[in-house]
């Protein structure tokens, strides 16, 4: 799997914008790493430019004689020929994941995400936050008025006539997460307390992480019941947590994050899939951070080398605080109507994403 990198250059087209040196060089570079014609031209299309344009100008270049004889020579992006025994950068990059993979497989807990009962800071940043090794932490949440008061009547008390944000009509779009805008509705929050609250089972409503910079201030009074672990800093630049609120049968399909995460489970219980980071070369990344196949119902024939892919259930319920590692993918299923509260405002170093804004995954 390769990486489609977007330099200084190639910056946003519109419509009939002409081809430049810099999409050309764009293109070469981008080829010369392995990235194959189709994803290129997607990738144009993606930045402005009409189909027309970019099917023909990625032909020309994956057939120009240049090109092939600087792939031949193994030419990579710094212009010179890579010693043949070196491969590419991606294939070193493969190896090291693949040594990655297979020491994992090795412990006699792979595949296990432990429940530990409320461990120091220190002991959670060395045993998992530094590992990169998920866990569910308990006793963590024991002090949360939320756990004990945000039923559906305390809810509409507290926030009922604020208006909100909620994801809506979800069911009617396959890339809903990545269309998560299109699905953007303002109600008041008595309205969607009463659908949520009705025991309705759809992926038609629910409020997320995606409906924050509404919600933060309509919501705000909720925080008052809930009290931050001494993980998170109350004060950190990220702000102070997510609030997600849906019937059972809501679903965020495959995707993995750029930072560490917190899933602090309210109300109710949610099955999470997750894939370790290794494992990336087979989940088959679409775009951004997110992959097309349906880790409920794996299509082996149509995604093959998901067949080398663990997966692994962690059920979590009302009282859990749920550490998601930074990379590692992840499917979540309401299987009760539910509340979580998730959060990256954590006291150690949280920033993973600084070095990754300057590319998209494609392939």
């Amino acid at each position: 799997m390769t990486n489609v990198q977007f330099g200084t250059g190639a910056t946003l087209a519109g419509p009939g914008t002409p081809m430049t040196a810099e999409w050309a060089k764009w293109i070469a570079t981008n080829a010369l790493a392995g990235v194959n014609g189709e994803a290129l031209a997607k990738s144009m299309m993606e930045a402005g430019f009409t189909q027309e344009v970019a099917v023909r100008e990625v032909n020309n270049a994956l057939t120009h004689p240049y090109l092939e004889a600087a792939a031949q020579l193994g030419v990579g992006q710094n212009g010179v020929p890579a010693p043949a025994s070196s491969g590419t950068k991606a294939d070193k990059f493969e190896w090291f994941l693949d040594n990655e993979r297979r020491l994992n497989r090795m412990s006699s807990q792979y595949g296990e995400v432990p429940r530990v009962h409320k461990p120091s800071r220190q002991e959670f940043l060395d045993n998992f936050y530094s590992q990169n090794r998920p866990v569910v932490i308990t006793g963590a949440l024991d002090d949360w008025d939320a756990i004990k008061k945000w039923n559906g009547d305390y809810l509409k008390e507290k926030c009922g006539d604020k208006v909100v944000e909620v994801q809506a009509n979800r069911n009617s779009d396959a890339n809903y997460e990545m269309n998560a805008v299109k699905h953007k509705k303002e109600m008041k929050f008595a309205e969607i307390v009463d659908i949520i609250e009705s025991g309705v089972e759809t992926n038609d409503w629910y409020i997320t992480a995606n409906n924050s910079g509404k919600n933060k201030a309509a919501l705000i009074d909720l925080w008052d019941d809930i009290t931050f672990p001494e993980y998170l800093d109350p004060n950190h630049v990220n702000g102070n947590g997510f609030f997600w609120y849906g019937p059972a049968g809501t679903v965020t399909p495959i995707h993995h994050d750029l930072t560490n995460n917190f899933m602090a489970q309210v109300r109710g219980s949610k099955r999470v899939k997750i894939i370790a980071p290794s494992d990336s070369p087979f989940v088959y990344n679409d775009r951004h951070c997110f992959s097309p196949v349906d880790l409920e119902n794996i299509d082996l024939e149509k995604f093959p080398d998901m067949a080398k892919v663990n997966v692994f259930d962690v059920d979590i319920h009302p009282g859990d605080l749920f550490f998601l590692p930074v990379g590692w993918w992840h499917h979540v299923r309401g299987l009760e109507l539910s509340i979580t509260m998730t959060f990256t405002n954590f006291v150690y170093d949280n920033d993973f994403f600084s070095g990754y804004s300057t590319f998209d995954t494609i392939s």
